[in-house]
């Protein structure tokens, strides 16, 4: 018997809500198999076993759980299972009962459990009980509330379309019934009109990149980096420009410490003590962001080892644990061919986004008027302005640019 744990998917919370189950209670799984949805503050996880056997829930859907707790137990064999609930042990174990967490029955229902982020959500516009128990669901995701914000039915929405409690009593309608009313016009207005439900995953991200628009004030620079020196100086050697990069933002953490840093409460900011550079993943299986961790004292080969494991566990879906933990700076990798500028959020929980786009081929002209070709390739960053201004923006882009246009800096770097 082995306990099906759940692991800390984030830095920032200390447990998550359980969303659903994937497979019945006493079915077989194999390793890796999805086998719950978890929802933390940030996104919509998947829950995978860490081995094959026999799935039995400790939780129901809807309990909040917390990282590093057992929500299940994996056993070799349905034998092995029903041995384990005739046994006093099985009666011992506390499991989570059906809708756990949930408030006070109405004449509505009873309110329905509410994520993390779905809370934070639907307290930030105004989303109503009345409206979310409309929903008909009994644990409700940032998706589901920021479906209610896109169709208007905030407090602000409803007032802009007559719906105010005042409104919705002169027309007979409830709140549960103006949600209804509202869902039912937009489905009637596409009747005839393709729908496509996004993924669970795309939902996340929705959710993650509607909260960073809402509340990170992101300004941008962009620098343009010559790589002759670059080039020269690499020869055969098994790195290439990303690694160069993460070890040139990495050196800059004692300079610019607010680019490592977590926001806090009241204006404050926890800086980082070593420079872990979070980069982006993404093989056709989803964004990941793994954590390159002390990136600026480890050799550059491990660097490349590391990003090389981390492109093999983005295609099997397999991550450890403490893959994505203690991330201090994020490089977004948008260097596909021809991409020349590219501007990603800023992630919550992060001051700012480092990005890397394409090499390409540029025309300039020698001091003699001489025209030339050289490679280039743009090196931007994406800042919350509440915490980093422009001429810090400015003074970092230039730092790492003269780390990777110098032979002396990349020797440094890459030695």
């Amino acid at each position: 018997m082995r306990e099906l744990l759940l692991p800390k998917f984030n830095n920032n919370d200390e447990g998550c809500v359980l969303v659903g189950w994937t497979v019945d209670d006493g079915a077989a799984v194999s390793a890796d198999a999805v086998v719950a949805e978890v929802e933390t503050a940030k996104a919509l996880e998947e829950l995978v076993a860490d081995a094959d056997g026999v799935l039995h829930r400790l939780v129901e859907a809807g309990a909040h759980c917390a990282f590093g707790r057992p929500v299940g137990l994996l056993f070799d064999s349905r034998q092995e299972r029903d041995d384990y609930l005739a046994s006093p042990a099985a009666a011992a174990v506390t499991t989570a009962p059906e809708g756990q967490g949930q408030g006070e029955d109405h004449d509505g229902g009873p309110d329905p459990v509410l994520s993390d982020a779905a809370r934070t959500l639907a307290q930030d516009h105004g989303i109503r009980t009345e409206q979310l128990r409309a929903l008909g669901k009994r644990v409700v995701k940032a998706s589901d509330v920021q479906r209610l914000i896109d169709q208007g039915l905030t407090d602000q929405g409803l007032t802009d379309q007559g719906l105010t409690d005042q409104g919705l009593t002169d027309q007979g309608l409830t709140d549960q019934g103006a949600a209804a009313a509202v869902a039912a016009e937009a489905s009637a207005a596409s009747e005839d009109a393709a729908v496509v439900r996004l993924s669970a995953r795309q939902r996340a991200v929705a959710a993650v990149v509607s909260e960073a628009h809402r509340t990170i004030p992101a300004a941008f620079a962009a620098i343009a980096v010559d790589l002759t020196a670059f080039r020269a100086a690499r020869g055969g050697a098994p790195y290439g420009l990303v690694e160069l990069l993460v070890k040139a933002i990495a050196a800059r953490h004692a300079d610019f410490p607010l680019f490592f840093a977590t926001p806090g409460a009241d204006h404050t900011l926890t800086l980082a003590p070593t420079a872990n550079v979070g980069v982006t993943v993404d093989v056709g299986t989803g964004l990941f962001i793994p954590v390159l961790k002390d990136a600026a004292r480890r050799p550059i080969g491990d660097l490349t080892d590391d990003l090389m494991d981390f492109r093999v566990s983005a295609l099997r879906q397999n991550f450890r644990e403490d893959a994505f933990a203690d991330e201090a700076i994020t490089l977004s990798l948008h260097n596909e061919p021809d991409i020349i500028l590219a501007a990603p959020i800023v992630h919550p929980g992060r001051t700012c986004v480092v990005t890397l786009c394409a090499e390409r081929s540029e025309v300039a002209l020698a001091e003699d008027g001489t025209p030339f070709t050289r490679p280039v390739t743009t090196v931007a960053v994406t800042y919350d302005h509440r915490y980093l201004n422009g001429r810090d923006a400015v003074r970092f882009l230039t730092a790492v640019k003269q780390d990777l246009e110098t032979a002396d800096a990349i020797a440094r770097l890459a030695g």
